[in-house]
This record gives structure tokens, sequence and C-alpha cells, in this order.
């Protein structure tokens, strides 16, 4: 078992019945307890402290997190973080939980944990911990950019792919090298992230660009100060209307404070590109399988992309951007 990694676990066999899952959420919580172990974090794990379940608890420089691991079928839903935020609050003060999931989160979890009065969970992701796995970044390193984005930023869930990003453009800018930066375009969530890819992949572009997650909704405007501050000068964020008309505003207005590309949609992705495909291909795939949005996905694949563009000016304003930003 000291052997077992994550990668070993991410391909279900044809096979794979409920009790595999369970056991693999459980070997999940046995790489992550090795993680810890190997960095002299010293875990404890499964407590039940006053009939309370927790999956255990880790130490860093003399202070204590709480931590959770899941790895379920969908991303984890608002629900578990509140119930896990609910076991943080009821602890010494200062303690932080840490969240790990490899089904990632809904962007509706994250922008929850932002509705809240204090912030005092921090999230791992699936691309978080096979960055850890690979070595790209400590765990102990991981952390502190996370809690470090919390705190400046107020980010809950700050990916690590985007710090590794932002080092990678520091160095650039230090020694001189390019006269161009590759574009980040910031979009809300996971599925987001698939779903402007595939459609990005319909255009010729051959520039690079990075597309990045920021995990809800109320995070975008965050994460974009953050790659600001950073030294990106290339990014645009992408943005869908939120319930809360105020915090639209207020993001809004924070995104064009920054004077970063802005693309506002009318409406949620899927929904958006909904307006691009035929009838007959939108009644085709209407019993389909949406897991993961793979709705959205197929919409982009079959819009119609002369449509989109024209009715959409700032996204063809990005398009022609990426397509000029030879590198």
């Amino acid at each position: 078992m000291a052997d077992l990694r994550l990668s070993d676990l991410l391909n279900p066999p044809t096979s794979a019945d409920p009790v595999w899952y369970r056991s693999r959420g459980r070997k999940f919580e046995r790489v992550l307890n090795q993680f810890l172990l190997d960095e002299q974090m010293e875990p404890h794990t499964s407590m039940r402290p006053r009939g309370e379940e927790i999956d255990g608890s880790f130490v860093m420089e003399n202070r204590y997190f709480l931590l959770e691991a899941k790895w379920h079928k969908e991303p984890i839903p608002a629900s578990d973080l509140y119930a896990f935020k609910g076991k943080v609050d009821g602890k010494l003060i200062g303690t932080i939980g840490v969240f790990f999931s490899m089904s990632d989160y809904s962007t509706e979890a994250v922008d929850a944990l932002l509705k809240g009065k204090e912030l005092n969970v921090i999230l791992f992701g699936y691309n978080d911990l096979i960055s850890i796995e690979k070595r790209r970044i400590t765990m102990r390193e991981a952390l502190k950019i996370k809690l470090r984005s919390a705190a400046t930023y107020g980010l809950p869930f700050y990916s690590i792919e985007s710090h590794l990003l932002s080092v990678v453009t520091s160095t650039k800018l230090e020694k001189g090298l390019g006269s161009k930066q590759a574009w980040n375009i910031i979009v809300e969530g996971e599925e987001d992230v698939r779903t402007i890819k595939t459609l990005l992949s319909r255009f010729e572009i051959s520039s690079e660009f990075t597309i990045l997650a920021a995990g809800g909704q109320l995070s975008v405007s965050s994460l974009s100060a953050q790659l600001v501050d950073s030294g990106n000068t290339n990014i645009a964020a992408i943005i869908t209307p939120i319930k809360d008309l105020e915090a639209q505003s207020k993001q809004i207005a924070e995104l064009k404070a920054l004077e970063i590309e802005l693309i506002i949609l009318p409406a949620p992705l899927e929904d958006w590109l909904d307006n691009y495909i035929t009838t007959e291909y939108h009644n085709g795939t209407f019993f389909l399988s949406n897991n993961a949005g793979k709705m959205a996905r197929r919409y982009a694949r079959n819009a119609n992309l002369e449509m989109l563009l024209s009715d959409n000016p700032s996204f063809s304003s990005l398009i022609k951007n990426l397509k000029d930003n030879q590198i």
C-alpha cells in the first residue's frame, strides 16, 4: 500500500461497482496520508470527537489543520463544504479546514464559502493533487500558496496551476524572454475549462494560451487580480449571470478596473451555446447524458461559429487577440 499512487486509481475497471468506488475513496485517504507523512506533517486520520466524524488533521509549523478527503463521481456540492465548515467552526479559533477532492467542486460550492462571515476552509482539487504526486510542488509549498491566496485575495480555491503559470511569467519578465505573453483565460469552473477549450479548438489559433478555473462565479475577479499582481498582462475573463445582481455589478466593476479583456455572456455556457446549434441537433441530443458538462461540450463542438462571433463582439475580440498573439 505504501507504493500506491493516485495515478493507479484514476481509471475504474469496466467491472467497477459501488464497492470498488468506496474502496478507492479509502485508498485515496491513505495516499493523502502518505503525502503528509513524507513531509513530516504529523497526520492523524479517522477521528470521532464527541460522535462527530472527521477524516483527520495534520500540522504545519505549529499550526493545526482539519482535513476532509473525498473522491466522488460528481463535483463536490455546496452541502458537503457547508458540513465540513460547520465542523471547523466548532474547533479552536483560528483552526483552518483543508478539503481535498479528486472530483473537484461545483461552482456553487466554492461560492458558498465566500458568502459566509469568515473564510476558514481552503480547497485542493484534482490538478493540485496530481501536481503534488508528480513532484511539481510539495504539499507544504502548495498549502502555503493557498493560504496566502486566501488571506490576500479571499480565494478559497486557488489552483496550483495558476501559481506555476505566474512563476513562469515572472521568470520570463525578469529575463526579458519573449516580447509577448501567452493569454490566460479565466472561467468560473472546471467544467467551463473543458467547454471553452473545446470551443477554442475549432478556431485556427497557433499561439499559446491557458484556461484557468476560478472555482466559482464570485472568485473570477479575485483570481484576475492575483494574476495581474503577478505581472500577467494578457488576461481575459469569461463570466456568466449571477443571481445576486449586486454581486454581479460589483464583480463587473472590479474586472473593468483591472483593465483586462472581459467577456460577459448573457446566459450560462450551455444555454449560451444552445443558441448557436440547429434545432435538429438540440432535439437529437436532448435525452443524452449531461454528466460533467457533456452537453455544453457537445454544443461547443457543433455551434455555428460565424453566428456566435457576430452576436458576441467581446468574444470575437478575444479570438482575434489569440490569433494575433504569435509567440
